[in-house]
């Protein structure tokens, strides 16, 4: 399976796209920053058991120099009170 913490050439556009288009509510995060601290807080997410890594999109540039985004989208889970 590819490491999704390897920083891809397709437009963040299209990935941002695709993740904003759904017929089914959704959560979502989104990670911008430095390469290094975006797989941090991925891998640090993954070990306190809140998304796996391969939740998350591969590392897109943002245009930003040194700047890469990552995104997760999740089903909403309906909220019980």
């Amino acid at each position: 399976m590819p490491d999704p913490c390897q920083t891809k050439t397709v437009p963040a556009s299209l990935t941002i796209e695709a993740l904003l288009q759904s017929s089914q509510p959704a959560n979502r995060m989104i990670l911008i920053g430095e390469p290094q601290w975006v797989k941090g807080v991925i891998h640090r997410l993954h070990g306190l058991g809140v998304v796996p890594v391969s939740g998350w999109t591969p590392l897109l540039p943002t245009g930003n120099a040194g700047e890469v985004i990552s995104l997760l989208k999740r089903p909403r889970v309906p909220h019980r009170d």
